[in-house]
């Protein structure tokens, strides 16, 4: 789970230019049901695309700590 200050060393860290969540008591990652799935304590590396009406367009939960979607996959989902 995240603090502020971890947050925006992420970002900062990053370059993102969005902002970034911070979740110090998991609820996010519960919610998603990303929490712990891997069976380590932490949530599962995964990515979620938001619509603009707020429904979820997309999701990509990986197998195991390293699994992520590529940049260019990431980038085509998004519209």
């Amino acid at each position: 789970m995240d603090n502020l200050e971890n947050a925006k060393a992420m970002a900062e860290v990053t370059g993102a230019q969005f902002r970034v969540l911070y979740d110090p008591e998991g609820m996010v990652v519960r919610r998603f049901g990303v929490y712990n799935i891997l069976g380590d304590g932490v949530a599962a590396p995964s990515a979620f695309v938001i619509g603009k009406n707020r429904s979820l367009e997309w999701s990509y939960i990986g197998k195991n700590a390293g699994d992520r979607p590529s940049i260019d996959d990431l980038l085509s989902k998004l519209h």
